[in-house]
Order: structure tokens, then sequence, then C-alpha cells
């Protein structure tokens, strides 16, 4: 058994396992919950893009994956929220106590958050932004949650669905779109279009000023007077990739099965748009105001 494969066969049991464990979840009844995020069940299962057998290419790596869904966006405050309610409505509270959003993190940036901290996650002028500051068993906790509540939906295009989080190699290759060598997830080698248009939101420092140290394997800034922040945006802002999805880079840093995030957040820099980037920091780093997920579908 080649390591790759026994990689996949332990993300596949801890999912099993965790799958038990959250057994707590059997006290929803699913058709009524179903029959209330109608609206929701309907949107994700539309945002699911097929991606066949495809390979990525860089310096140093090389990798192949296929024959998954993943959602065309970062799972939305709106939806999230939907969960956390029907978690409280069923008297779930240990489990809730888990997922609930810890809008906290926001204030470990500086106290001009404090607004954000209070509202991000519970205005509904929110719903269409990534929701962010969960940890990783929260987000696996939604995908066990979303995988029966879509089970009990008798309009449903997917029969033995199960929702879960992409693995890192089914995050890369979603993020090149079918372009093996690819350096972005859009066309090019450049943090701007063809209109000198940002192709992202990340913390935006120039490509003149940012630099790999070789040495010691930091990105280094060499003018800290050109930074301006920016902040998260809509899940379907800017252009979608060739396969459809939108910001697999900027925006909501990605979790992956692995425990490893992906992407790139609109607090990174430049650097870490890079498909090949090496993550910035990882799942043992949350609940942070950067990181978010999004959804990968296997049909049984």
């Amino acid at each position: 058994m080649t390591k790759k494969i026994m990689m996949l066969a332990t993300i596949l049991c801890c999912a099993t396992i965790c799958f038990g464990q959250k057994n707590g979840l059997d006290k929803i009844d699913f058709s009524k919950s179903a029959a209330a995020n109608l609206n929701n069940i309907k949107a994700i299962e539309a945002g699911m893009k097929y991606v066949g057998q495809s390979a990525y290419k860089s310096v140093d790596k090389n990798i192949s994956a296929g024959g998954y869904y993943i959602s065309t966006s970062e799972t939305t405050n709106g939806i999230y929220n939907a969960f956390l309610k029907d978690l409280k409505d069923n008297g779930l509270n240990d489990i809730y106590e888990t997922c609930k959003v810890n809008g906290e993190g926001w204030m470990s940036l500086s106290e001009a958050f404090e607004s954000a901290s209070k509202s991000y996650h519970t205005d509904g002028k929110w719903n269409e932004y990534p929701v962010v500051n969960i940890t990783k068993e929260a987000a696996e906790t939604f995908c066990l949650w979303f995988t029966k509540l879509y089970a009990t939906y008798n309009g449903a295009k997917f029969n033995n669905a199960e929702f879960r989080l992409p693995t890192e190699s089914e995050w890369i290759v979603a993020a090149a779109g079918g372009t093996e060598n690819a350096m972005y997830p859009w066309d090019g080698k450049f943090l701007r279009n063809k209109k000198g248009e940002w192709c992202a939101n990340f913390h935006v420092a120039g490509e003149e000023n940012i630099r790999l140290n070789k040495e010691t394997g930091n990105v280094e800034i060499l003018d800290d007077n050109v930074l301006y922040q920016t902040t998260l945006v809509p899940v379907k802002s800017y252009a979608p990739n060739k396969y459809g999805l939108y910001q697999m880079a900027g925006n909501a840093a990605e979790l992956t099965a692995e425990g490893k995030v992906k992407g790139g957040s609109w607090h990174s820099y430049g650097y870490y748009m890079q498909i090949a980037a090496d993550d910035e920091y990882g799942s043992d780093k949350l609940p942070n105001p950067f990181t978010g997920f999004r959804l990968v579908m296997k049909v049984r």
C-alpha cells in the first residue's frame, strides 16, 4: 500500500470514527430539518462542481486526483448559522458549544475589529460571507450534519452522497482548474489580471515588495509602508477558475482533511495565493478570522 493510499485510508477511517462520536446528531429529526433548510440544500447541491481525474505539477510536487465534487464557494455564515440553529433547537448543547463561532478571534487582530467580533457571524447582512473563527472539529461536524440532512432530501440529485473536507491533493487539483503547471487558480503568473485588477483579496504589498528568503524560508516584505488592508468579501466575489470555483485563493483560507490550510486569506501576503505555496498555518492555529472551509462531495 503506497503512502498516499495509506494517508487517504487514515483520513476516511478518522472520518468514520468522528461520525460515530457525533452520534448525537441522530437526535435530530432530519426530515423536519430538510424542510426548514430546503433552500440551503438546493443551493449547495447546485453549487457542486465535478472534478474528473486531473494532475498538478510544480517544481517539487506531482499530484493527481479526481472523481469528486467540490463546492463552488466557501461555506457561508448563512448556512453555518442554520446548522447551529438546528443543534440548538434539538437540545444538542454540547455539540453546539463545540461548533459555535468564536467571535473573539477578531480581537486578536486589534480593537478595531470589536464590531466584527459581535456581528460578523450573527448579522444577516453577512450571510453570503464565509464563516470563519471555527475549529476543524466544527467544520467536520457540519459536514456530517449536511450529509445526514441531504440524505433525507426527497429531491436529491445524488444518491448516497457524503460531504467532507477536501484532502490536500483534492484541494490543489481543484484550485489548478485543470492546468498542470498553474501558479495561481487564475490564468497567468501575476496577481493582477490584464486590466490591472487584483485577482483575489489579500494583504496587498505589491509584487515588487515581496520576496522569499531562501535561507530562512520566510516571506519578507521590503517596505511595510506599501501595505493596505483588505477584508473578507462575499463568497462569489472575483472571477472563478476554470472549474467554476470562486476564491480558491484569498478571502478565507481553507481547511483540508489533513488539517493543513490552503489558499491564503484576506490577511495573507500575495505569496500565499500561489497553489504550491507552503501552508501559512495549520488547524492547530484555529479558530481564527482567516480560515473557513468548502465542501467536497463523494457519491458512494
